[in-house]
């Protein structure tokens, strides 16, 4: 998951794309939005879990409205709470290296040099038609080196997949509660030692400098715990408040 934007409508005021891709199959979910807000991030969420399906994991950058607040780290913000909500495990790649997202940056130059920078759109309502065509259009006839040449909707056929999806009436809940699951951060230890969660630095052992480690925030249990490759390095007290 991934922004593009701001992006600008001549006379019609600036807009988001939040771009989702399935790093199985590389089809495509787009959604404009006119903010980056939390909850038009939410918003957005359930319209793709209701066509493309339910995923394991979703992974991101650490843009702020997909993890919360600065100034309460610990509370969760709302797409956090959601995604725990229905089980699926948030990742968070390592801050200011955005290749560690290459699929859907390389989607986000397609999107930019196919779609947005190819036409003229007379309105912010027309760009959000238009781009649910593009979504369908890519999904249906962009073939992929990397899927032996086959277009995503083929993917899919092939594997007879069938997504677990959301109701075509859900709602957006009133989480006002952390639900239990794990959220993911990848991070690189520098010489300070010091482990960035969210804005909060925890001081971890010297053998871990100038290495990628993984956090777990483990709700349930109130942890963090920090693996080195799969193996279990440290483990911290992580209360959270709802």
């Amino acid at each position: 998951m991934d922004f593009v934007g701001p992006r600008y409508i001549k006379g019609n005021g600036k807009f988001y794309s939040l771009n989702i891709i399935d790093l199985y199959s590389h089809n495509v979910f787009i959604e404009s939005q006119r903010t980056k807000e939390d909850h038009q991030v939410a918003s957005s969420l359930l319209k793709c879990w209701k066509t493309v399906g339910i995923p394991d994991f979703l992974q991101s950058d650490n843009e702020l409205s997909f993890r919360g607040s600065n100034r309460y780290p610990r509370s969760l913000g709302l797409v956090l709470r959601l995604c725990l909500f229905y089980g699926i495990q948030p990742v968070f790649i390592p801050a200011r290296e955005p290749w560690r997202n290459g699929v859907i940056e390389s989607f986000n130059d397609t999107y930019n040099k196919k779609f947005f920078r190819r036409q003229w759109f007379p309105s912010y309502a027309a760009l959000k038609r238009q781009s649910k065509h593009f979504q369908r259009f890519h999904n249906t006839h962009h073939r992929y080196r990397c899927l032996k040449g086959k277009t995503p909707i083929e993917v899919l056929k092939k594997e007879c997949f069938k997504p677990v999806r959301l109701g075509p009436n859900t709602k957006l809940p009133k989480i006002d509660y952390i639900p239990d699951g794990t959220i993911h951060l990848v991070r690189f230890v520098r010489s300070d030692r010091k482990l960035d969660i969210f804005g909060e630095k925890f001081e971890i052992s010297k053998e871990l400098v100038y290495s990628y480690v993984r956090a777990a925030i483990v709700t349930d249990v109130h942890q963090l715990q920090v693996y080195l490759g799969n193996d279990l390095v440290e483990i911290f007290e992580y209360r959270l408040s709802a």
